[in-house]
């Protein structure tokens, strides 16, 4: 019976309860997936093969089910799922397993692999402690490929975590080990990946609480170091790093000082750090220590989203698994992995993807541990310490330098950080050995350069965004890189075998094949407290990058013979050995015939390269006509001209040092493109075909040459009205739209890329030339917001200053008043240092609030937090205005107010109560139109009603929140006056019974009575007012301080009530009182 009730629940599921999992912890929302239903329907149907059986009838029955391949696992997979799920019955079911098994329980042991790498996150308590029951009774029977389970529990034992789950399967996992140690010491790769794992557990486990898992962590792992070092070796400098961690606790010092001074006590063939240093580490160590979830989530973070929409996934990994301070030492693991593990494809890199040093960028920025975040800047440079480009891949060392290079524009401070470090650990991270440290740095930035991987490293280590002390630290450690004409073909440091200066990898082989014995970091890394503290903070993570995924060199050697035949050439057909490659090509070109008008003075600049012989040529060359050259002989004149003029520039310093020295501001517009301008300026007449074919290829071809012609426009209309200040000259803007014809594109447009250009190559002079720019292309530059992006996103105080003085001097505009509003409204995207930047000149500049009041309504409290507070430092300086009011009340008026509308209001409180008062009633009552039927308003000249007009339940909400707003009688007066009074009574008259009820502590402030127009029934509205007599006046002023003092009643209720929570009672008390002052006023 009870076997025929399992079978029609098999087939009719839809019928009866959903079967609850004892394996799986499963939520209402969560999908089985098929490793799910494998393993469930496996225990099923194995339910049903041995319901109601004896032990030898079930023996007997499943021997002859298992000789089918998938009864076999089926029947196998149940038996799992029984032992992970009952532990009473797991004794007796791993006999039954071993009786029925086959295949000496491969399929059980590959299915346990699959659900501890996959599913572990998901299994119940009972399963994983019986996971661990299951896991000890296979390493005691020594079960085959059991070391598979192992491997990837220690995958699941994440660091960075302390949580009581996790210990569990640390410590449960630590017991297994060192009770059948024997077993462990038998596989050298699962003993690898324990001291690889462990090592980097104990780093977290620095609590006192966690001490007794600490100390049996560190004697197990000490010994089996000591005694199985043969098989540490292979870990390589990644477990240096890991060593330097855990450096503090007495056992590791005391192996510090052993690997230090005594490395053969360790094992004979150990030669000392510099051995593990030099061996790369695999990369499925750096795989050990990422949980299986975390690495699929990173994974496809940098292969599946595309960059600029990262940021919630980021806002999710931060969430999940950063959460605890524990989690920071996780940052150097996914960043060794991130570098050494995921390489992406050219068509990746090519594509919209995240790249990897974004990725890398956030790791770094978003950490705020220090030594975390000194650990993360370690694993960052780490391969480039040690770096062999005979060996080691490009992709190790790329990340570093594009983390740098695209963070110094918009994040300077980390290029910064980033740059200072490496500065610091070359020197420092090796003394013993200083001279190998800076040879792998050195060839790294040497094959970044090679291989292009960034165009230039000049805006990066020349920036004027760097301090005066860093850009310092840099030309001493770099100085290759940066002095003038250097060659990177020739060795930074004296090599031990100087005949061989001639080549740079043979004299890196030697150095290596030449090695001496020496200690590394000496006595200091132990001996004292505090370079062990800077060992922590600098040597951090490494990755391994695997052998079979190298990439290969770019250039091949055939290219590498071509550029020797280059070479080759130059030394024989020229006495300069330093002659330019660009020179040696143009040798190589066979000469053509040109037109006699042009052939001398073309031929002259060629050899000359100067910027006289250059315009020379071009005064013969303008007035040639197009039927005196042909096609290919203006090809020739083209390619070899905008080959010398970019030749001719030079690769740094391209603009003066000084501001004002004649001199230096002469000699850095004298290159021969500069020619070209100069050319220009003093021929004005109209170009002929050749001649403007050849100006738009040089533009086409040199995309600097907009912001170069404008720089040299400052210089040159500087210099000449100081050689003759009695004529005057132009900043001929009619040359530069000559340029922007040139390539067919606007003049705005054109002007915009040029300076932003600019700004990436050199902030200082973009600045310099600002006023001029304003000055002389008004109509474009002045309220552009595209150029004041780039302004505001490249200046600091003090160039905010400057440009204030200069506003007030008014050598500069920036800003004026028509379109203004329009150029402020798209600011607010802004970053909220440049939106504060861009205020302060808005200011500087006299705006009145008037030209950008139109705003008002536009402006949302959470997002536009800047404008806000500017337009209310603005206010604070007006008088109240219907146009004012009538644009503030417009905001939206959320449920928990406006604070910027109550701000204001409180503030004119102050000062203009009674007329606020009076613009506030008047729009409130104009909401009304029938309150007063016999009488028609006529709107104010001036005063016509926009488009932005309050709602009456706007105007309500207002000021209901100023009311909460109001504590112990300030401010209370707003509502005392008698307009305002007539204006509440009216709105509660046309009021339906929900906005009566919404605003019925508002509508209590002015309580109807017999006298009001509303409250009359008779009467005639049109009569002529009658005359008030001077009793009456007194009474009126005797009522209106009664109603002031009521006010006073009603704002002043006991602290213990809320000030949004009004007693009904105490209303109409206040109601009574004031109705009963006004009739004894009558």
């Amino acid at each position: 019976m009870k076997t025929l009730h399992i079978r029609q629940e098999m087939d009719q599921p839809q019928k009866s309860a959903p079967h609850v999992s004892k394996l799986f912890v499963c939520t209402a929302v969560d999908c089985k997936d098929e490793i799910e239903e494998k393993f469930e329907r496996s225990f099923i149907n194995l339910q049903l093969q041995i319901v109601g059986l004896s032990d030898k009838e079930m023996h007997d029955i499943l021997s002859q089910i298992v000789c089918k391949d998938k009864q076999h696992e089926e029947i196998s997979i149940g038996f799992l799922y029984i032992m992970l799920t009952d532990p009473v019955m797991a004794p007796k079911t791993y006999r039954d397993v071993t009786l029925v098994s086959r295949d000496g329980m491969n399929v059980i042991v590959a299915n346990l692999t699959l659900l501890v790498a996959e599913k572990y996150t998901k299994l119940t308590e009972i399963a994983r402690r019986q996971l661990i029951w299951v896991l000890r009774e296979f390493v005691k029977h020594q079960v085959l490929s059991v070391e598979n389970v192992i491997w990837n529990c220690l995958r699941q034992a994440g660091g960075g975590d302390a949580s009581h789950r996790n210990l569990f399967l640390i410590e449960s996992l630590l017991d297994i080990f060192i009770e059948y140690r024997t077993w462990l010491e038998g596989n050298p790769f699962l003993v690898q990946s324990t001291v690889y794992s462990f090592v980097r557990l104990i780093e977290d486990h620095a609590n006192p609480a966690l001490m007794p898992l600490r100390q049996k962590e560190v004697k197990f792992i000490i010994s089996l170091i000591r005694e199985r070092f043969h098989d540490v070796i292979p870990l390589g400098r990644d477990f240096v790093r890991l060593l330097q961690n855990v450096a503090r606790i007495p056992e590791f010092e005391q192996l510090w000082r052993d690997i230090l001074f005594n490395p053969k006590c360790l094992h004979p063939t150990f030669n000392g750090i510099w051995h593990l240093l030099q061996v790369r580490t695999s990369r499925r160590f750096l795989q050990c220590r990422l949980l299986p979830d975390m690495e699929r989530k990173i994974s496809f973070l940098a292969s599946s989203v595309k960059f600029g929409n990262q940021k919630k996934y980021q806002d999710w990994f931060q969430d999940k698994y950063f959460a605890t301070p524990e989690s920071h030492s996780l940052r150097s693991d996914l960043i060794r992995f991130i570098i050494n593990v995921i390489h992406p494809t050219n068509d990746m890199l090519c594509s919209d993807i995240i790249p990897r040093w974004a990725i890398i960028g956030w790791l770094i920025s978003s950490c705020t541990n220090p030594i975390a975040s000194a650990n993360a800047k370690l694993s960052l440079f780490y391969d480039w310490l040690f770096f062999d480009p005979s060996k080691d891949n490009i992709m190790n060392i790329e990340p570093g330098i594009l983390v740098m290079y695209h963070s110094i524009r918009n994040h300077p401070f980390v290029s910064s950080t980033l740059l200072d470090f490496l500065c610091r650990i070359t020197k420092n991270f090796y003394v013993n050995h200083e001279d190998k440290i800076r040879m792998g740095v050195y060839n790294s930035l040497k094959l970044i350069l090679d291989k292009q991987v960034i165009p230039n490293i000049q805006p990066l280590f020349e920036s004027p965004k760097l301090d005066r002390e860093l850009r310092s630290l840099i030309r001493e450690n770099f100085r290759e890189f940066l002095a003038p004409g250097a060659s990177l073909n020739q060795p930074m440091y004296p090599l031990l075998h100087p005949n061989q200066t001639h080549n740079l990898k043979k004299e890196i082989d030697q150095r290596f094949l030449h090695e001496e014995n020496v200690d590394l970091l000496g006595t200091r890394v132990i001996n004292n407290a505090e370079t062990a503290l800077l060992l922590v903070d600098e040597d951090k993570k490494l990755a391994l990058v695997p052998a079979d995924l190298e990439v290969e060199d770019v250039f091949n050697i055939e290219d590498a013979e071509s550029f020797g035949k280059l070479y080759k050439i130059e030394e024989n057909t020229d006495d300069d050995d330093d002659l330019p490659l660009s020179k040696v090509r143009l040798k190589e070109k066979p000469k053509v015939e040109l037109a006699e008008a042009i052939a001398d003075s073309f031929e002259t600049f060629i050899t000359k390269r100067n910027s006289y012989t250059w315009e020379a040529f071009l005064k013969d060359f303008r007035s040639l006509p197009a039927s005196a050259v042909e096609e290919f002989q203006l090809n020739y004149v083209i390619s070899n001209t905008v080959l010398i003029l970019r030749e001719t520039l030079p690769q740094q310093n391209i603009f003066s040092e000084s501001k004002t020295e004649e001199k230096l501001l002469a000699k850095s517009i004298s290159y021969p493109l500069y020619g070209l301008f100069r050319f220009l300026y003093e021929n004005d007449e109209k170009n002929k075909k050749p001649f403007q074919t050849l100006l738009s290829e040089i533009c086409d071809r040199i995309p600097e040459i907009g912001y170069l012609f404008l720089y040299f426009m400052k210089i040159y209309y500087k210099l000449q009205a100081r050689k003759n200040s009695q004529q005057s000259y132009q900043f001929k803007t009619s040359i530069y739209r000559q340029i922007c014809d040139a390539i067919n594109d606007k003049i705005g447009n054109c002007l915009v890329r040029d300076l932003d250009l600019l700004e990436k190559e050199n902030t200082i002079i973009y600045l310099w030339l600002l006023p001029d720019i304003y000055r002389e292309f008004k109509s474009i530059a002045v309220n552009n917001t595209d150029i004041l992006r780039i302004t505001l996103r490249c200046i600091d105080a003090k160039n905010v200053r400057d440009i204030i003085y200069s506003v007030a001097q008014g050598k500069l505009t920036i800003f004026k008043q028509d379109g203004l509003i329009d150029c402020i409204r798209e600011s607010l995207e802004f970053e909220t240092y440049e939106q504060f930047c861009l205020w302060q000149i808005v200011q500087a500049h006299d705006v009145s609030l008037k030209s950008i009041q139109d705003l008002l309504p536009e402006l949302e409290a959470g997002s536009h937090s800047e404008a806000l507070s500017h337009f209310l430092l603005l206010l604070k300086n007006e008088e109240p205005t219907n146009e004012i009011i009538r644009l503030m009340l417009s905001r939206e008026a959320k449920t928990r107010g406006d604070p910027f509308v109550t701000s204001a209001l409180r503030f004119w409180c102050q000062r203009y109560e009674e007329k606020l008062s009076e613009i506030i009633a008047s729009l409130l009552t104009s909401k009304y139109p029938s309150s007063s039927p016999n009488k028609r308003k006529r709107p104010s000249k001036g005063n016509i009603v926009a488009s932005s007009t309050p709602s009456a339940d706007q105007v309500l909400y207002h000021l209901e929140h100023y009311r909460r707003s109001c504590r112990h009688g300030t401010g209370t007066g707003l509502y005392v006056h008698d307009m305002m009074q007539r204006a509440l009574q009216s709105a509660h008259s046309h009021s339906n019974e929900v906005t009566k009820k919404q605003f019925s502590d508002l509508f209590a402030l002015a309580a109807e009575d017999d006298t009001t127009a509303v409250g009359r029934r008779g009467g005639s509205g049109r009569g002529r007012k009658q005359p008030v007599g001077k009793k009456d006046v007194n009474n009126h002023s005797t009522t209106n301080k009664k109603n002031s003092e009521m006010m006073k009643t009603i704002y002043s209720s006991d602290e213990n009530f809320s000030e949004e929570d009004w007693s009904k009672p105490k209303m109409a008390q206040v109601a009574k009182k004031r109705k009963k002052a006004i009739n004894d006023s009558d």
